[in-house]
């Protein structure tokens, strides 16, 4: 299967309105509601009001968009919602869909779902051409390495560290069209790279927009300045060299700390506290990671954490001139010489494609070919609720039950922000520290840090 098959299914827009016998869609409902914000009664009363002075409410909403968009309002947009699901979309292009930081995503884990040869996509730029049998003879050695370390008792988590970004994802998505315009903007201005399969989900999700919006859509599509939009992080760029800029030259190991900043006087505020939760998002740490791509497309899902990351291309670059130093191999596969080679054979024949393909000037297939085990560099911004929160990265990630790599990290920041910043040590940890009870399926001896436990009370709390 072709990159370019990728599949949109639209499920349901909101919002919309039904009362006796109107039926509202998003467009003439945001436009009501957004006149509501001069003349404060409820819909209903502003729809009869319309109607029995012989407005024609299509026209009336035509009219408050095109002035809202006008203006540089985005909340219109922000209001128009699409519920739907992807399927047969790469790892790549999952990247940027899941990067909007206004959104929700519940996507297909390969830590949990096995890989089957047949979901290992071929860039729709190399159909019928001569390089497509040589990518699909990588892919099926690629596979044979990934089923053989998942056979020798190689867990799916670390198995998929072979895998190239070809490999196919699903996802439900929930979506505003504003927090969709990136992707839309991106593929009409052609902006770094642009794999076919994103012009095809671009196509897709405007042919939706416009069937249940195009009020909305056609308004907010005609605004254009410098930064109309809010961008989010896009490893699909050319190089830029941003990361270098930010962080240094220097890769990272785990987390490296560059800053620590907050107001003086938050540390005397109860962070526990209304206003303390409030003012906690005025606490900023910014670190530089190193992390593969398998850990990174669990990084980008923390919408909470402000993320900024290198191109692919400045990724892939230093890959090929060390190999061994820019990728990350599992420690389980490290254990043992037989899955080791199989593991470095299985990524130096997708170095090998990689390299070939940019030869051939084709980078855009030439990411498909790009393992989950090749490092990335990120800075990331962490505040007090992700340092804090039961629900935050570092409680998260702290979990047994996380990613290994995501919890390294998550462990580094710990002890780099507990240096720092003193009256946070205490403060900080673990998941179950917050929540006084384990919330996953099996308990794990970290609790017993913070308070008894046992079977039978994990039951209890379970129930």
């Amino acid at each position: 299967m072709y990159t370019d098959e990728l599949v949109y299914e639209l499920f349901s827009v909101g919002p919309v309105y039904k009362c006796d016998s109107i039926e509202l869609g998003p467009d003439e409902v945001i436009a009501i509601e957004g006149i509501g914000t001069f003349h404060g009664v409820s819909i209903r009363d502003r729809v009869s009001e319309a109607l029995s002075g012989g407005k024609n409410i299509a026209k009336l909403a035509a009219k408050v968009h095109r002035e809202s968009t006008r203006r540089g309002h985005s909340s219109l947009a922000t209001s128009a919602i699409l519920f739907g699901e992807i399927s047969n979309c790469s790892r790549l292009a999952s990247m940027l869909i899941v990067a909007p930081v206004f959104g929700s995503y519940l996507q297909e884990s390969q830590r949990r779902a096995p890989m089957v040869r047949e979901r290992l996509l071929i860039p729709a730029e190399l159909r019928g051409a001569e390089l497509e049998k040589r990518y699909s003879r990588v892919m099926d050695k690629c596979f044979h390495a990934y089923k053989t370390l998942s056979q020798s008792g190689i867990e799916l988590e670390d198995s998929r560290y072979v895998l190239p970004l070809s490999a196919a994802t699903s996802l439900f998505t929930a979506l505003s069209l504003e927090s969709n315009l990136y992707l839309l903007r991106k593929v009409e201005e052609d902006s770094g790279i642009v794999p076919a399969e994103l012009r095809v989900l671009a196509e897709k999700t405007i042919e939706a927009a416009r069937s249940r919006f195009p009020l909305i859509l056609e308004s907010r599509l005609s605004f254009r300045a410098k930064w109309g939009y809010y961008a989010v992080s896009d490893p699909l760029r050319q190089p830029d060299r941003v990361l270098e800029k930010i962080a240094g030259n220097k890769p990272a190991d785990e987390a490296e700390l560059l800053s620590v900043d907050y107001p003086p006087g938050l540390g005397e505020l109860d962070p526990w506290s209304i206003g303390g939760q409030q003012a906690g998002s005025l606490f900023r740490v910014l670190t530089a990671e190193a992390l593969s791509l398998a850990a990174y497309h669990q990084a980008i899902r923390h919408r909470t954490v402000p993320t900024v990351t290198e191109s692919l291309v400045e990724a892939a670059e230093r890959w090929l001139k060390d190999p061994e130093g820019n990728m990350v191999v599992p420690p389980s596969v490290k254990s043992g010489q037989q899955s080791l080679n199989v593991f470095t054979e299985g990524c130096t024949e997708l170095l090998e494609l990689y390299s070939e393909l940019v030869s051939e000037n084709q980078q855009a297939a030439a990411l498909y070919a790009l393992p989950n085990s090749v490092k990335l560099r990120i800075v990331r911004s962490y505040n007090l609720f992700n340092l804090l929160s039961p629900m935050g990265f570092l409680a998260t990630r702290t979990c047994s039950a996380a990613q290994w790599e995501e919890r390294a990290i998550a462990y580094k920041l710990w002890r780099d922000v507990a240096r720092t910043v003193p009256w946070l040590m205490k403060l900080m940890g673990e998941k179950c520290k917050h929540l006084g009870y384990c919330p996953e399926r099996e308990w794990c001896p970290i609790i017993l840090k913070y308070r008894e436990y046992s079977d039978e009370l994990h039951r209890k709390y379970n129930q």
